[in-house]
């Protein structure tokens, strides 16, 4: 498994968006994850886009992917809770704002 990030600093198209100005902007993140298949090597991609709307801000992904060390150390994602978040402690105002 493995974890992607967009860090917001300064060359960010999202240094100067805050809580409150979030929902006038008008933008769509578009994101396209690729990868290859191990046993057949063909490569495949999916794609998803989010709009201002769809953003929760000051939010985290639930956790998808468990560790299941009593079963030969298998992996199991829960794509049931796919669309899922939780609120985490962030500032409302921009990160340039923090700086």
């Amino acid at each position: 498994p493995a974890i992607v990030v967009h860090e917001i600093n300064d060359e960010s198209p999202f240094y100067n968006v805050s809580a409150d100005n979030l929902l006038r902007l008008d933008f769509e993140v578009v994101l396209i994850l690729e990868g290859i298949v191990e046993s057949t090597g063909m490569t495949t991609q999916a794609r998803t886009s989010y709009i201002a709307d769809e953003i929760h801000w000051g939010h985290n992904f639930t956790e998808l992917v468990t560790y299941d060390c009593f079963k030969n150390g298998a992996y199991h994602i829960d794509f049931s809770r796919f669309h899922d978040t939780y609120p985490v402690d962030t500032p409302r105002c921009s990160a340039r704002e923090l700086n």
